[in-house]
């Protein structure tokens, strides 16, 4: 976080603070609509927002509540809670949402780099090193 000057904070600093938040998590059963009603509450007016993550982080209807009010200015989104989308998803009510199909990754440029990343990782981890950008400091597997 230090080499890409990223300061960690709490949910809660995160989105009283932020102008733009992209949600880039995994989904588990603790994060499920991460972002609700409490949330956009204590975001900032015209907050725009992004998910690339997983559909299921934010409730829909909160979000269209946001949108509506203008809590949130924009959003963009790559996934939706059940997909594929359906013509008649509330998102597509609000001009400043932008939606894609949940397809991003699937150029030709990113599964090569996609490829050469896993390539690269293996080779780390044949070498007792870690993955490079890798969150955790250690593994049991360095041990071997």
């Amino acid at each position: 976080m230090e080499k890409y000057g990223v300061k960690k904070v709490t949910l809660e600093e995160l989105l009283k603070q932020s102008d733009i938040i992209s949600i880039c998590a995994n989904l588990t059963e603790d994060n499920y609509h991460m972002l609700s009603e409490k949330e956009f509450e204590q975001m900032k007016k015209g907050v725009y927002i992004s998910n690339t993550a997983r559909g299921a982080l934010i409730n829909e209807s909160a979000l269209s509540s946001a949108l509506a009010s203008g809590k949130v200015k924009g959003f963009a989104t790559d996934v939706l809670e059940v997909e594929p989308g359906r013509s008649n998803h509330p998102y597509l009510e609000y001009d400043n949402v932008v939606i894609t199909p949940h397809i991003s990754a699937y150029t030709e440029e990113c599964l090569k780099l996609m490829g050469e990343k896993c390539v690269e990782d293996v080779n780390r981890v044949s070498q007792g090193l870690l993955p490079e950008r890798s969150i955790q400091k250690e593994t049991f597997l360095m041990n071997y």
